[in-house]
Parts: C-alpha cells; sequence; structure tokens
C-alpha cells in the first residue's frame, strides 16, 4: 500500500475510534488469565511502537476521555445545583403546611392534627429530640470518642505495650474527638447537665400520605 492509498482511506470517527477501544478495554477484562492479559497489553504496546496512527488514535481517545470527564463535571454541579433548589423549595413549602396544619387542623382522639383531602392527606408528627453541640472542647471527655491517624509501627507498638501518653500524642497525625450524641441524650434526659450540650425538642414535620 502506497503511502498516497493509506492517507485516501476514510479515517475512523471519534465515535468508531472509542467503540473500538471500549471493546478492547472489555477484551483485557474478560481476560482471565495474567497471561491473557500480558498478551493483549503487549500487542497495543507493540501497536503503539509500530505505527503512529496508533498512536495518534490513543491519544485522541485519552483526550476525548479528558473532555467526557469535564462535561460529566458540569453536568454533576448543574444537577446538583438544581436538586438543592428543588429541595429548597420543598422544605419552604412543608414548612408554610406545618404552619397551616398546626393553626387550622382539629386534634383528633389520640391528639393527632391532619387536614383530608380527597385521596390524600397532611398531617404533622413531632420530629425526634435530637443533640445540639454549641462547644465540643467543654463536653468532658467521658461523652466523647476520638478518631486517631498514627504510623502503622506505632500502632503495633502501643497494641504490644503502653508507652509514655506524650510520646504517643506527639507522633499522631491526625486526631478528631466526636461526641457521643447517643451517651449525651441519654444523661440529659436523665436530667443531668453537660457543658456544652443541650437537648433540642423536635420540632414538627409534614407527614404526606
Amino acid at each position: 500500500m502506497t503511502m498516497a492509498t493509506a492517507l485516501a482511506l476514510p479515517q475512523p470517527t471519534l465515535y468508531e475510534l472509542e467503540d473500538t477501544l471500549q471493546a478492547l478495554v472489555n477484551s483485557i477484562d474478560l481476560a482471565e488469565e495474567p497471561s491473557a492479559r500480558e498478551a493483549i497489553l503487549d500487542d497495543i504496546g507493540q501497536s503503539l511502537r509500530r505505527t503512529k496512527e496508533k498512536r495518534d488514535a490513543v491519544v485522541a481517545f485519552l483526550r476525548h476521555c479528558e473532555v467526557q470527564q469535564k462535561f460529566a463535571d458540569s453536568e454533576i454541579d448543574r444537577i446538583q445545583r438544581r436538586k438543592a433548589f428543588i429541595a429548597r423549595v420543598q422544605q419552604e413549602l412543608e414548612s408554610y403546611v406545618v404552619g397551616v396544619v398546626e393553626q387550622y387542623a382539629p386534634r383528633d382522639r389520640r391528639s393527632i392534627q391532619r387536614l383530608e383531602g380527597n385521596f390524600s392527606c397532611l398531617r404533622i408528627q413531632r420530629n425526634p429530640e435530637s443533640v445540639v453541640i454549641s462547644d465540643v472542647e467543654a463536653v468532658p471527655a467521658k461523652f466523647k470518642t476520638v478518631v486517631v491517624s498514627m504510623p502503622a509501627l506505632l500502632w503495633k507498638s502501643l497494641v504490644e505495650r503502653f508507652g509514655d501518653r506524650a510520646a504517643l500524642e506527639s507522633e499522631v497525625e491526625r486526631q478528631e474527638f466526636k461526641p457521643d450524641k447517643k451517651a449525651i441524650a441519654a444523661e440529659l434526659k436523665r436530667g443531668g447537665e453537660i457543658p456544652g450540650a443541650d437537648l433540642k425538642f423536635g420540632d414538627w414535620r409534614l407527614v404526606i400520605t
């Protein structure tokens, strides 16, 4: 084949190239034996070493992958902003409806307030109590858990023998104290007081059926 003939041959489109390379990737994934995978990858390497066209095709495909990822990122960002907008509208409407039901709906024998439609119902229900942490540092240690990150060799040494605390803490790469809200809630419900923490009684929420 002459160079003129080669240049005259139709070049594969980007989508044809994508299908071809995807089929190649699939063939690698389907190869169960390591030797088979190595043979396929070796064929690719041989092709890349022999022809400039193969190199250009792979480069074009890789650039196409980068463009598609950037496009996907922009779509993810657009969809997330759309989702946040819809959630905000829903929350505002539900808060308004809760106020309407609380103000105008009579209580039944179980003290439940609801507004009936022809095929649906709007009722309000208390959210469960929740713990509000205003000052993590003020919460006593017995109501916290700690997450640490350290070298594996140090951890092994720690397990084998407890060493000097100050030296140990100096080697910790990351240290994060987290309030144990379950234990805090239990203590507050018993009437105890915990610095930096309080119990928030549940607000009304809308339930639709």
